[in-house]
């Protein structure tokens, strides 16, 4: 079934945190604290949403880092967190990403995101690297009141588009992403960037899986 609609994770699937990671270390903290901090805000922000409760990204990344910045012996000074946290307002997109787009817009397939994170972000990424023209919808999990993996997100952001779920593709580099657009009926469609964990034997296959994001947009756009 033809694929009129893709939506794509952001945070690691269309661009590094590595700006954020450098920004860590020149505050004091190791390279390798990036990973740690990111999973926990993870966490805490899908746990909220699975005890049926919302919580901003900013608020998790500023506690977290708070908590990094006190175990690391460093100032954890709001002046401090903010010099970490404005590390996203380097992000550059993976050198795949603008040729990826450009193949769904030539195949007539509108491209949305969808993120944890927060739209102001991602639009402004967009645009600093002149891809924002591209891209129809740019969304956050806050209008929908819950983060991704569970329903909600998904199911608005599928009511926004006007679609049947199965005419909708999830792109992201997380398989619970994955799962979750599955689960509610969209086409899963993981993508195995180098250095990744990799897919979880336990959990269901997704319906396409590649490992550079314009061979796997190239299978949703025939």
């Amino acid at each position: 079934m033809a694929i009129h609609a893709v939506v794509f994770d952001v945070n690691e699937t269309l661009f590094s945190l590595a700006p954020v990671r450098d920004r860590m270390v020149e505050v004091g903290l190791g390279a390798d604290r990036l990973e740690p901090w990111f999973r926990a805000i993870l966490v805490d922000g899908i746990a909220a949403a699975a005890a049926g409760r919302f919580v901003a990204f900013p608020d998790l990344a500023r506690h977290h880092l708070d908590v990094e910045l006190r175990r690391g012996g460093q100032p954890a000074d709001d002046a401090t967190i903010a010099r970490v946290l404005a590390g996203f307002e380097q992000t550059t997109p993976h050198d795949d990403v603008g040729p990826a787009f450009e193949q769904l817009r030539s195949a007539g397939v509108r491209i949305a995101t969808l993120t944890n994170g927060t739209a102001a972000i991602t639009r402004a990424f967009l645009e600093r690297c002149d891809l924002d023209v591209l891209v129809d919808e740019v969304w956050d999990v806050e209008a929908a009141g819950s983060w991704k993996p569970t329903p909600a997100p998904y199911h608005w952001a599928v009511e926004r588009l006007g679609l049947p779920a199965d005419r909708v593709a999830m792109v992201a580099v997380h398989p619970w992403d994955i799962q979750g657009a599955m689960a509610t009926g969209l086409v899963g469609a993981f993508l195995e960037r180098p250095g990744a964990a990799g897919y979880p034997s336990g959990f269901p296959r997704p319906d396409h899986r590649a490992a550079s994001l314009t061979d796997l947009v190239a299978r949703l756009a025939t």
